[in-house]
C-alpha cells in the first residue's frame, strides 16, 4: 500500500482541552492577551479570564446539576463570548458537546438533537420557544426507532427566560473546577459535531481531546507564523461549524490569537469589525471573496492589516483574483479539511507558493493513501484516487451508528475522505472530484437525501432526485430538484406551477442554506443504475424544459463535473 505522509512531531496521549487551556504555545502569551470578544454582546475575553469564568463556571454546572463523565450538552447559541465560556466550562466537568446552529429551523434542530440525544442543552434565551418545538420533535423522532428520550435540563445563555436557569449568573461559583486528568484522552470524547460522512442524514462524529490536541499542534508547527499572538481575525462562519471550532477554541487561546465572533453576518457589518478589530487574517468563502473583490468594501474600511486570505482551494478564475489581491495586502493561503479530521488535512504555509488547484501539503503525523474509487486497490502513483487517512486528528466513530462508521471506515484506522485527490512528487494535495453526494452551498453541506424526503412527500411529485448545478457568479455548487410531476399536469404553464409550488414548499421547510437556489426542474425520469441507486452526476446536465425560476431555463448554468 502507498502512503504519503509529510513531517513527524511528539503529540501527548495524556494532554486534554482543560489542560490546553492552561498552557501556551510561547512565553509571549500572557494572560491577559485578549483573546475573544464579539458584537453580540460587545463582551472581551482575556486568557486568563476565560481560564478562571469557565472553572467557575464548570464548579456551578457540577455542584448544582450533578453532571456525570462523558454526559452531553447541546450548545445551540450564536457565535459571541458566551459560546466560549460554556464550550470549555462543560469540558471541564467532563462532558461533550453538541454544538447546533441556533439559526435552523426547529425541525431541523430536532433532527440533530435526536443524533446526539443530549442530557442538557445550553440555548439561546431568544429561541427558547424553537427550542422546545426541537425537543418535542425529537423525542418523537428517537420513539418511533423504540428509544427512550428523556427532556433534558435547558439553561439560557446570553437572554435570560423566566422559569430557566440562567448561565453564568446562577451557576458562577467562587472558585474554580478542579482541573481533569486523562491517561488517555483518545478514549475521551469533547464534541459530536453533525456531519453527512460521505453520504446520507446527518450523522454525529465522535471528536476526542486527543483529535483536538493533536490538530492544534499539527497547525502550529507546520506553520507557526500564521498561529501566535499578533494573529487576529472576525469569525463569522457559525461557531457550531468544525471550520470555527478547533480555531478560536483551542489553537487561539492557546497561541494568542485574538477571534472576533460575529453571531451572524452581512457586508456592512463585517467591515464595520474590519475597521474595528484590524484584524490580519480572513475566512476566504466564495461568497465572501466576491464581494471583496467586487465592491468597494475594502476602501471604505480599514484592511490595511490583512496578510491572510484563506479562500480554501475555490475556483477562483484569473481576473477575479487579480482584482481580490488588489484590495488589502493580504496573500491567499489554501487549505483543506473536513469534520471527521477535526477538521485540518493539508495547509499552505504562509511562504511557500503551491501549485494551481493545489490545498497545501499534508499536516504532520497524518497518512494518507489513493484509492481506486470504490475499492481498496491503490490508484496510480500520485492519483487520482479516493483519498483516505489515518492519524491522530481523524475521529474513530460516529454516535449510536455502526453502520455508519462501518461504511465510512473500510479498514482499521482508515477513513474515507470521499474525495477524490492528487498528491504530487513534492507533497501537495488536490481535490480534483468527490465520490460523495453531499453539495457544498457556500461552504454549507447539504444532504441530498434530506431535500428529496421533503420534495417526495408533494402531492405533485411522482419522484424526486437531488443535485446541484455550478454559479459561476457565487462560485458555489446549487442545491437543485429535478422532479417527474404527475400525469395530470399538460400545458407548459400548469407545468411551471407545479415546479413553483413544489419549490416554494421544499423551501418553506429548510433553513436557508438548503434552499434549492438551483431550480426545480421538470424531466420524464430520473437516471438510476441498475440496482436503482440514482446518478447524481448524470442529474446535473438536465437543465432543459421548464423550471420553477424561468430565468434559468435560458441561462441554463453549467455542470460543474
Amino acid at each position: 500500500m502507498r502512503v504519503y505522509q509529510e513531517t513527524e512531531i511528539e503529540i501527548p496521549n495524556d494532554l486534554n482541552l482543560t489542560e490546553l487551556l492552561h498552557t501556551t504555545a510561547t512565553p509571549d502569551v500572557r494572560g491577559d492577551t485578549v483573546i475573544a470578544s464579539d458584537n453580540l454582546t460587545d463582551r472581551t475575553l482575556t486568557l486568563d479570564q476565560l481560564r478562571d469564568r469557565a472553572g467557575r463556571i464548570a464548579h456551578g454546572l457540577k455542584r448544582k446539576l450533578n453532571p456525570a463523565e462523558g454526559d452531553r450538552w447541546a450548545i445551540i447559541v450564536p457565535n459571541s463570548v458566551d459560546y466560549v465560556e460554556i464550550f470549555h466550562a462543560l469540558l471541564w466537568t467532563g462532558g461533550v458537546s453538541c454544538p447546533i446552529n441556533w439559526a435552523l429551523k426547529a425541525s431541523e434542530i430536532g433532527r440533530a438533537l435526536s443524533v446526539s440525544q443530549p442530557r442538557f442543552v445550553f440555548a439561546y434565551g431568544k429561541i427558547i420557544s424553537k427550542v422546545n418545538e426541537a425537543l418535542a420533535i425529537a423525542e418523537k423522532e428517537l420513539q418511533k426507532k423504540g428509544i427512550a428520550f428523556q427532556r433534558p435540563q435547558v439553561l439560557t445563555v446570553v437572554e435570560r427566560v423566566a422559569g430557566y436557569p440562567h448561565v453564568p449568573d446562577d451557576f458562577f461559583e467562587a472558585t474554580k473546577l478542579a482541573i481533569p486528568h486523562y491517561k488517555h484522552t483518545e478514549d475521551h470524547v469533547a464534541s459530536i459535531h453533525l456531519s453527512s460522512g460521505t453520504t446520507g442524514l446527518p450523522k454525529g462524529i465522535q471528536l476526542t481531546h486527543y483529535n483536538y490536541v493533536s490538530n492544534v499542534l499539527q497547525l502550529y508547527h507546520h506553520d507557526p507564523s500564521q498561529f501566535n499572538s499578533q494573529t487576529r481575525t472576525v469569525g463569522f462562519t457559525p461557531y457550531v461549524h468544525i471550520a470555527l471550532t478547533t480555531l478560536p477554541l483551542f489553537l487561539g487561546p492557546w497561541t494568542g490569537m485574538l477571534h472576533h465572533a460575529m453571531p451572524q453576518y452581512d457586508l456592512e457589518t463585517f467591515g464595520k469589525m474590519v475597521s474595528r478589530v484590524k484584524p490580519t487574517t480572513f475566512q476566504g468563502v466564495p461568497s465572501v471573496v466576491l464581494s471583496f473583490a467586487n465592491t468597494d468594501i475594502t476602501n471604505r474600511y480599514d484592511f490595511s492589516n490583512a496578510r491572510i486570505i484563506n479562500t480554501g482551494g475555490a475556483p477562483f478564475k484569473e481576473d477575479m483574483l487579480d482584482r481580490l489581491m488588489s484590495k488589502a495586502p493580504w496573500k491567499t493561503v489554501q487549505l483543506y479539511g473536513m469534520t471527521e479530521a477535526s477538521p485540518y488535512v493539508a495547509y499552505q504555509k504562509y511562504d511557500e507558493t503551491v501549485p494551481k488547484g493545489a490545498t497545501g501539503k499534508l499536516l504532520p503525523n497524518l497518512q494518507a493513501v489513493l484509492k481506486k474509487p470504490g475499492t481498496t486497490e491503490d490508484a496510480p502513483e500520485g492519483g487520482p484516487g479516493e483519498l483516505w487517512l489515518k492519524g491522530p486528528n481523524i475521529a474513530k466513530s460516529y454516535v449510536f451508528n455502526p453502520n455508519a462508521t462501518k461504511e465510512a471506515f473500510p479498514m482499521p484506522g482508515w477513513f474515507n475522505t470521499g474525495d477524490v485527490c492528487t498528491i504530487d512528487a513534492n507533497g501537495y494535495v488536490a481535490v480534483v472530484g468527490r465520490t460523495k453526494e453531499l453539495i457544498k452551498y457556500k461552504g454549507f453541506q447539504v444532504s441530498p437525501i434530506e431535500l428529496e424526503a421533503h420534495a417526495n412527500s408533494h402531492p405533485h411529485v411522482i419522484e424526486c432526485g437531488i443535485g446541484s448545478i455550478w454559479d459561476e457568479s457565487q462560485l458555489t455548487e446549487l442545491p437543485t430538484a429535478y422532479v417527474v410531476l404527475k400525469p395530470h399536469f399538460k400545458t407548459i404553464d400548469e407545468k411551471r406551477q407545479a415546479l413553483k409550488d413544489i419549490h416554494q414548499a421544499v423551501d418553506s421547510q429548510v433553513s436557508g442554506y438548503k434552499k434549492l437556489r438551483g431550480g426545480v426542474w421538470n424531466i420524464s425520469a430520473l437516471p438510476k443504475n441498475p440496482t436503482g441507486k440514482i446518478l447524481r452526476k448524470e442529474l446535473q446536465g438536465r437543465t432543459l424544459g421548464q423550471c420553477s425560476l424561468p430565468e434559468r431555463e435560458t441561462a441554463r448554468p453549467a455542470a460543474k463535473l
